[in-house]
């Protein structure tokens, strides 16, 4: 992510949420906002899990979840994260519900191609594409059609040791210019190449295993992020679209997707609680 003043999103949505219409469904289709009726070709949902719920309301966020995500969600030791993964899952199948129209605990996912969750869906349907990253505080979904598309939030507080792991992952281009930076900006400047990184390479479906320093993000320019590849990476970086969003205070997130940057993009806040309702 960028600091706030190199942010310059396409599209940006303060919040959005649906007032309560009584008692809550399992099962249910959420009426998160679909991408036709945003009229974009990209849409990013996040919200934040650091709030208080009940007992009854996680309950209610984890029955759409397969008996499988909520067989993992009660193996996290602590609350919090057990909360968040229970949020991000939730919202995950809230926003593909509203693309297709269908109950949100109806999707079968599979492992597709190097690893990467995708959806189970009918011969010939539109391709539904999505992307899920979660940090402490904060969840985020992607969602396009057709298109590969990765999705990363990452805290600017996360502690991380900035010049190792720097050394390992930026290519000489980002060292530099990260290491000419006020070093009270550097912290900022490392999540936004870091965020970067994640989306592309979730996007490709190779995660870590992918040649980290071929890839060069010029940060310092505004959106969406230019990019170059250098051997042993062949792929056209004039075939990628990436951009950013600083979603609260602290936090960073990176979208890209395989697409021309006329495509739009939108950030749209919702809220633990507005999953609640149907």
């Amino acid at each position: 992510m960028p600091v706030e003043d190199l942010l310059a999103p396409a599209w940006q949505d303060r919040q959005w949420s649906q007032a309560p219409s009584g008692p809550a469904r399992p099962g249910s289709t959420m009426t998160l906002p679909a991408l036709h009726s945003l009229a974009c070709e990209v849409a990013v949902f996040f919200a934040r899990s650091e709030v208080t719920l009940s007992s009854a309301q996680q309950a209610v966020l984890a029955a759409v979840l397969s008996r499988d995500e909520r067989a993992r969600a009660e193996r996290f030791r602590f609350d919090e994260d057990r909360r968040t993964y229970v949020i991000a899952h939730a919202l995950l199948r809230r926003a593909l519900a509203a693309q297709a129209s269908v109950p949100a605990d109806s999707f079968v996912f599979r492992v597709g191609e190097h690893g990467r969750p995708e959806l189970e869906q009918p011969q010939g349907a539109r391709r539904l594409r999505f992307n899920l990253s979660h940090t402490r505080g904060c969840v985020v979904v992607a969602v396009t059609y057709h298109a590969d598309i990765g999705v990363d939030v990452e805290s600017v507080e996360r502690r991380v040791e900035h010049e190792p792991v720097g050394r390992r992952v930026f290519s000489d281009a980002e060292l530099h210019e990260l290491q000419a930076l006020p070093a009270q900006q550097q912290r900022a400047r490392f999540f936004d190449l870091w965020t970067l990184k994640e989306a592309y390479i979730k996007a490709i479906g190779q995660g870590l295993s992918a040649p980290l320093r071929a890839i060069t993000f010029t940060a310092a320019a505004p959106d969406p992020v230019p990019v170059r590849f250098d051997p042993p990476i062949t792929d056209d970086a004039a075939a990628w679209t990436l951009r950013r969003h600083v979603p609260f205070a602290g936090y960073r997130i990176a979208v890209a997707w395989r697409g021309d940057h006329a495509q739009r993009v939108r950030f749209i806040e919702t809220t633990a609680e507005a999953l609640l309702t149907a």
